[in-house]
Parts: C-alpha cells; sequence; structure tokens
C-alpha cells in the first residue's frame, strides 16, 4: 500500500527480524526520502529521512532498514525504556552486534540524535530477556545503582543452583524481577524452594515487580543498602 521508496524501520523493522515484543506499539513506522508524500491508511508513523543504500536490507520480500539503523531510529524516535528494549532484542536475537553499534555511535557523531542513540546504546545488552528487565535495568542505571551481571549463574560447590535475572557477585547481592507468572500456584513453590538455597548459599535476594516499575523508590533504596554490605 505505500510508494516503493518506504521502507520499515524502528520497532517494525525489529519486529520483521523477529524481536516479538516489538509489535505491542501498532503504529507502524516507515522511513522515507525528504520531501516525499505518503497518502495510505491510519496507523502509520512517517520518519522522513535519507536512507542509504547499506542502510537497506530485504527480509522475506519486505523492505527493511538494516538492524543497526532501525536501532538507531528507534533509539533516537522512541522513549527510552521501549527503545532499550527493542536494541536488546535485535542483540539478543542476534542480528545485532555490539561491534556495530560502536561503529554506528563512531559514525554518527555529531549527527541529529546521537545524545539519545549513545545512552541506549551504551546501555544495550543481548543477555536482557524480556523489556521488564530492560527497564529495571535502566531503572537502576539512572538510580546510579552498580550495573549487574545479568542472567548470572550461581553455583555451590560447583552444583548449579540458579540462574538468575541481575547479580552483584563480589556483593552476593542477586534482584530477580518477578512477573505475572510467578503468582501462579506451581511456580509460587519452585521460587520459595530456589530463594531458600540461594539465601542459605549466603546470597541477598531482592525483587522487583511492575509497581517497582512505576514507582521505583524504595526498590532503589534496598539496593543500595543491600549493594553497602561489605564485600563477601
Amino acid at each position: 500500500m505505500l510508494p516503493p521508496e518506504s521502507v520499515l524501520t524502528g520497532h517494525s523493522a525489529a519486529w520483521w527480524y523477529g524481536v516479538p515484543f516489538a509489535r505491542d506499539d501498532a503504529v507502524v513506522m516507515v522511513a522515507r526520502p525528504p520531501g516525499t508524500r505518503v497518502d495510505g491508511p491510519r496507523g502509520i508513523k512517517v520518519h522522513r529521512t535519507p536512507v542509504q543504500v547499506e542502510d537497506l536490507a530485504i527480509v522475506d520480500g519486505m523492505r527493511v532498514t538494516s538492524p543497526v539503523r532501525a536501532a538507531w531510529d528507534v533509539s533516537t524516535l522512541a522513549q527510552p525504556a521501549p527503545a532499550l528494549a527493542i536494541v536488546d532484542g535485535l542483540l539478543h536475537r542476534g542480528v545485532l552486534t555490539a561491534n556495530a553499534l560502536d561503529l554506528r555511535l563512531a559514525c554518527g557523531a555529531g549527527t541529529w540524535g546521537v545524545t539519545r542513540a549513545r545512552e541506549i546504546f551504551n546501555l544495550a545488552d543481548g543477555r536482557s530477556e524480556s523489556p521488564s528487565e530492560t527497564q529495571v535495568r535502566l531503572t537502576m542505571h539512572r538510580g546510579g545503582i552498580l550495573p549487574p551481571v545479568l542472567q548470572f549463574e550461581v553455583r555451590v560447590g560447583g552444583k548449579f543452583v540458579a540462574r538468575v535475572d541481575f547479580a552483584w557477585p563480589e556483593r552476593r547481592v542477586i534482584l530477580e524481577y518477578d512477573g505475572a507468572h510467578h503468582a501462579e500456584v506451581l511456580q509460587m513453590g519452585r521460587d520459595r524452594r530456589r530463594l531458600n538455597e540461594l539465601v542459605n548459599a549466603g546470597w541477598v535476594v531482592l525483587h522487583a515487580t511492575a509497581a517497582d516499575l512505576r514507582d521505583p523508590t524504595v526498590l532503589l533504596r534496598s539496593l543500595r543498602s543491600a549493594l553497602a554490605r561489605p564485600a563477601a
């Protein structure tokens, strides 16, 4: 329905690359050359910007921007939390690399949006497994919390105990994000057994929920207190 010069970008390109949660935003992001006009259906957001040949790709017959250009556009146009989630998702899928992000930042020095892109690109981490985990990480970063290790494996005597969302191994502190599925009865039982093993192994285990993302004051205070303990 769109003219041939149109190309999907931002979160729409990310969805085409297989980032499943990118489709949560129903508005389709399309890049078009400056000076062009789009008369199409509602629900399309047009970003008028030059698209270089190296920024183009064909995926399953669809014209999309390259993963790194999609990451740049979403980082400069979207709010930080959803933008970071998209870039994390592209890294997690393996269609984007940290080296590509670094190179794009170096080439984009002085251009519009580079400050916003730099914050997102420097924080991006493909080990993040959900938008909620990404938002927790962004919240901690902006709250001045020491960067954690993502998806850390806890072992005791060489035996695997758990893989946790965020860990500060030198302080023996863990933070887990509890999504809605953690309220299920069977999952709750598994979580309690897992928590007991971690506590018995000498770890401080904190939990974050959706409520903490809306108001992170208590969560950040708890993290600062836990991380202020003497190193193990």
